[in-house]
């Protein structure tokens, strides 16, 4: 009722959300959803249809406009309606007022274009709406309070036709097709800043239980959360992230429950479509998690299969200072600038929720993929860092076996330490049919399917995962490299410009791009591009290789990397200078320590174009028997 009489105290002007939310709202902290809700409120009592109304037209990143017609009158003397004969009376209580009535239009009297953004003229203007003058400088509060109650009236009378089909019928609402979405983060409404990790877990929460449903596209974290503080409008994400509807929300936390404001918007209209409040004891929050991603699939309509209901339905309990200290580790986990003391900082909050609830499954995954990067960031050994993880990651599974992270986890466990291709690729299988949307699986997946020599699959697995996180900086990497594999240099080369557009400070990109320019011969190109990915990195060789490159060229300056080169630290990329040098010898004696060691970089010889000086020779032929790669070289199939 206070945003009517608001709206009604500036009929005809557009109001901001802030103005809005400062009239209906003072002295109380809310979000813009409450306005959100309250808006759609009214207009299902109006039976207003939002993308072609007839009351309160949504003016697109300014706010609202009353547009039904607005006519003050003296008490006891109702304007007449140009669109009827007669309008009922409202007595406002106090004949000193003048009363206020809003009529609607008939359908074919609509104006047109209600929607365009309209500027707000001088208070004292009297606007003009469909022909209908309105007076707004002598009204008062209770004059307001009559606009309302006379609107209501009306849709008994003149606004019927929005309920009623020509048959007598209600007319029903045709819901847009959804077939993908965005949960963006979740405000914290808690009045602590110290607890953003706890709506930052309930919105991955949310994303994990909507990833489980296949016929649904679901924005994986990465690129939901970088939306997060943004001022863009809801269309504008939809068409950034090419999804049909957004879940935006706010979750307040007390000392022993938890409350969750969800709803559902399209993303084209910003039509709202759904909206509930959930507030439950701590200890059920997973339950709850559930519950709004059960609601959210009968709001679209989504179709499950047997078993997406049943993970979706699944009871759970976890014991609520385990669930704390677990999302904080997420939290950490989470933190785009990953290093090894953040991975330490993550492992401990996980084991300190084993610790309260040894049950804790998805605890254990996190566990699982701490000493995983902390095996990959160097802030542990790998062979201290695999059976750890591994232990991990199959204690997750024994208490959950739907747990896509924990067989993801496993997945990587047995490609790159177990060298077990059957194993491993029958755990990506698990992980991306239990979750459809979880982009890290598939990007796991095809890293695993470029190394076994399939790049066609991997070409689909990483355009998957980028369809699902299209802002993450691993993902828009991995693509450029698959193409790289593929030998689509040019391609190669456009994919890795398009992540330092979004990136430009990103080293990787510069690599890449070196890697490419190399196989194209472009060595001046090759040597701007290395120089910069080296000089991001603040490498202290990088003035040295530039001198080298000025007296001897790009050989100059790849031999000057061969003998300043650790070949310990990275013999996967020692091979690939050596091979570019022609040099049989050492880029053989390269790849037979990383073999040795168990390193990553031997994983992905069989396609890899930089070796391809040295791929026919016997030594070569001979290690990649040993490995024991199930495709032959070339094999793209």
């Amino acid at each position: 009722m206070r945003v009517l009489v608001c709206l009604a105290e500036h009929a005809g002007e557009v109001v901001s959300v802030e103005q809005l939310l400062d009239a209906v709202w003072k002295d109380v902290v809310v979000t813009h959803h409450s306005l959100y809700q309250a808006v759609a409120g009214l207009r299902r009592a109006l039976g207003d249809d939002p993308k072609n109304p007839i009351y309160i037209a949504n003016v697109q990143r300014r706010g609202y406009r009353l547009i039904a017609p607005v006519t003050p009158a003296e008490h006891g003397q109702i304007a007449a309606s140009p669109h009827r004969e007669s309008a009922p009376h409202v007595d406002a209580g106090s004949a000193q007022h003048p009363e206020v009535i809003a009529t609607a239009p008939r359908s074919h009297d609509r104006p047109a274009a209600v929607q365009a953004p309209v500027e707000p003229g001088p208070r004292l203007r009297s606007p003009a709406i469909n022909g209908v003058a309105v007076q707004p400088a002598a009204w008062s509060r209770p004059a307001i309070v009559a606009t309302v109650v006379a609107v209501l009236v009306l849709l008994a009378g003149t606004s019927a036709y929005v309920y009623l089909r020509r048959g007598g019928e209600r007319a029903p609402e045709t819901p847009p097709a959804i077939h993908s979405l965005v949960v963006l983060p979740l405000e914290n409404l808690s009045g602590d800043k110290e607890q953003e990790y706890f709506a930052d877990g309930m919105t991955d929460a949310l994303i994990t239980d909507l990833a489980q449903i296949g016929s649904l596209r679901v924005i994986s974290r990465t690129s939901a959360m970088h939306f997060k503080g943004s001022k863009e409008t809801l269309p504008q994400i939809g068409r950034d992230l090419q999804v049909d509807a957004v879940v935006e929300g706010a979750v307040t936390r007390g000392e022993n429950r938890v409350r969750v404001t969800a709803q559902l918007v399209e993303a084209s209209s910003d039509h709202h479509l759904w909206a509930r409040t959930y507030e439950r004891d701590l200890k059920n929050v997973l339950a709850l998690q559930d519950e709004i991603a059960q609601d959210i699939t009968e709001q679209i309509r989504v179709k499950l299969t047997p078993k997406e209901r049943s993970l979706l339905t699944q009871v759970h309990a976890v014991d609520p200072e385990a669930y704390d200290e677990s999302l904080r580790g997420w939290y950490w986990w989470n933190q785009s600038q990953f290093t090894p003391e953040i991975a330490w900082k993550a492992l401990d909050y996980f084991q300190k929720a084993i610790a309260k609830d040894p049950k804790y499954a998805l605890a254990y995954a996190g566990v699982a993929v701490s000493f995983i990067s902390l095996g990959i960031s160097g802030g542990l050994p790998r062979n201290e860092a695999s059976p750890k993880a591994r232990e991990a990651a199959v204690k997750a599974l024994a208490l959950d076996p739907s747990l896509a992270e924990a067989h993801t986890a496993l997945a990587l466990i047995k490609f790159s330490i177990d060298w077990d291709w059957s194993g491993a690729e029958a755990e990506y299988k698990q992980a991306t049919a239990l979750s459809p949307n979880y982009a890290i699986a598939h990007f796991w997946y095809s890293n695993y399917l470029v190394a076994m020599g399939r790049l066609d699959g991997a070409m689909k697995e990483i355009e998957r995962a980028r369809d699902l996180d299209p802002f993450s900086v691993s993902v828009m990497w991995w693509l450029g490299q698959v193409l790289y594999h593929a030998r689509r240099y040019d391609d190669a080369l456009r994919q890795d410009q398009r992540g330092l557009e979004m990136h430009p400070d990103n080293a990787g990109f510069y690599a890449a791009m070196a890697d490419v320019y190399e196989q194209k011969k472009m060595f001046a190109e090759a040597f701007a591009a290395r120089q910069h990915a080296l000089s991001l990195d603040n490498d202290p060789k990088v003035s040295a290789l530039g001198e080298a490159y000025k007296r001897s060229g790009y050989r100059g300056y790849l031999l000057k990397q061969a003998q300043v080169l650790d070949q310990a630290d990275d013999p996967a990329y020692a091979a690939h200078v050596y091979a570019l040098l022609n040099d049989e010898a050492r880029a053989m004696s390269a790849l037979e320590v990383a073999y040795n060691e168990r390193q990553g970089g031997v994983l992905f010889i069989l396609t890899a174009p930089e070796l391809d000086s040295i791929r026919s020779t016997p030594r070569f032929r001979d290690l990649v028997r040993r490995i024991g790669f199930p495709q032959p070289p070339g094999d793209k199939n």
